[in-house]
């Protein structure tokens, strides 16, 4: 049991601390001291945010840039499916594709290509049909370009016919007009991939697409 001379004893202990802590604030305040002391650590003010690294600028990317013609040279071989009216009984036709593109004068190119069609029908007779082409391209008036060096009258039976390189496709069109006045557009995009190329091939006749071809390539070592 706690007696009243304990508890008033305790009671001005706690006073003698409490006018100890008083005097030392007014000292402080005395000497200017009107914030927390300082005890070696840096304070930032909320307002202020620190300064952003300096940005690194981007190495320059080559993802727009069109490769030159010579990444095309070499010879290529594969095969494909076509989708087509050409195939609407048999569902699809297999191809065999062959490909050359070498250079010519004046910074052109020639492209021969070599078409091997396999039709369905009777296994031990199967239809097929081999088609072969090919055509030199001069530079055009722009870079990236070409003209091919034999273009004609489309109205007199000819054809016109344009390459352009756009990355890493390397597209050919070839504009012509039928019989019967009707607009003939055929394009053939041949795009490089790690082990040769993809080619795309369409044929579009008065705005209907007639024939689609899809087809992978190898570049041959040689």
């Amino acid at each position: 049991m706690i007696c009243a001379r304990h508890v008033g004893g305790l009671v001005m202990a706690v006073g003698a601390a409490l006018l100890a802590l008083g005097a030392g604030g007014d000292a402080a305040r005395a000497q200017g001291m009107t914030g927390p002391i300082d005890l070696g650590t840096i304070q930032l003010n909320r307002s202020q945010t620190a300064p952003a690294p300096p940005l690194r600028k981007p190495p320059p990317s080559t993802a727009g840039r069109a490769v030159d013609i010579k990444a095309f040279f070499g010879r290529f071989a594969g095969g494909g499916f076509a989708e087509g009216d050409d195939a609407a009984y048999f569902g699809m036709t297999e191809r065999d594709l062959d490909v050359q593109i070498a250079p010519a004068a004046d910074g052109g190119f020639t492209l021969a290509w070599t078409t091997v069609l396999r039709q369905g029908g009777d296994p031990q007779a199967p239809d097929v049909r081999r088609r072969t082409a090919s055509m030199t391209f001069m530079p055009g008036p722009r870079a990236g370009l070409f003209q091919a060096a034999d273009n004609g009258d489309p109205l007199a039976g000819g054809m016109i016919s344009w390459a352009h390189i756009s990355r890493s496709t390397l597209t050919v069109h070839q504009f012509g007009v039928l019989a019967d006045g009707r607009h003939d557009v055929q394009t053939y995009a041949r795009t490089l991939s790690p082990t040769g190329m993809d080619l795309v091939y369409t044929r579009v006749v008065d705005g209907e697409r007639q024939r689609r071809v899809k087809g992978k390539l190898v570049k041959n070592a040689n």
